[in-house]
């Protein structure tokens, strides 16, 4: 990577964010620090980002995709249903001279196809993704979940720190052939998204899961 970890953080805070966010989306912008701390994870603990294929499901205006760009990628593929946000997403990668490596895709992650067959049988498919937590649209974080396993070979998702969250997501993702690697424990910093937002920033406690192929 061309950058420290503190250089990279300073290039994604000044990435644009959100001037509209949806609410029923639930899109709000993950803080840099945030985003470079767990792309840091995948890519240095273990090592899921070189000459990988990066797919970013729900990317948003693309701060997990941009910061994924600097470790060294053969692809990163960002996908969201919200055009106003991918535009936004090819401002910033416009901006960082990003496009040779960041591909936009407008759709809705449940009719997503991606198929392996496209790239070399060599390359890996590794996801890393911030999916909904299903506070507005019940389940909405399963649609990204399944779509995931369908062409990923490595899977990493933020979902709420909670004993019944974690069991559930043990048992779902089993019926898929899946298992938990890891879990890491994450304070995530969100920024004020919609006028009710009181504070400027919110803590929330997210798990980080790696999941693999049993």
């Amino acid at each position: 990577m061309k950058f420290s970890k503190k250089e990279l953080i300073s290039i994604i805070q000044s990435t644009e964010s959100f001037n509209n966010p949806n609410i029923q989306l639930e899109q709000y912008c993950i803080d840099a620090t945030c985003a470079v701390d767990i792309i840091y994870y995948a890519g240095f603990e273990f090592n899921d980002l070189k000459d990988k294929i990066v797919v970013d499901l729900g990317t948003g205006t693309g701060r997990l995709s941009i910061a994924s760009a600097f470790f060294s990628v053969s692809q990163v593929i960002s996908v969201d249903i919200d055009i106003n946000a991918l535009k936004i997403l090819k401002r910033n990668v416009f901006s960082l001279d990003l496009s040779h490596i960041i591909s936009p895709i407008c759709a809705d992650v449940e009719f997503l196809e991606i198929s392996k067959r496209n790239f070399s049988p060599n390359l890996k498919i590794t996801t890393i993704m911030n999916p909904p937590f299903g506070v507005q649209t019940k389940f909405a974080d399963r649609i990204f979940i399944k779509k995931a396993f369908v062409f990923s070979d490595i899977v990493y998702s933020i979902h709420l720190a909670n004993e019944r969250v974690n069991n559930f997501i043990s048992r779902y993702i089993s019926k898929f052939g899946w298992k938990i690697d890891n879990v890491l424990p994450f304070d995530m910093i969100l920024e004020r998204a919609f006028p009710f937002h009181i504070k400027k920033t919110k803590k929330i406690n997210v798990h980080i899961y790696r999941f693999i192929k049993k």
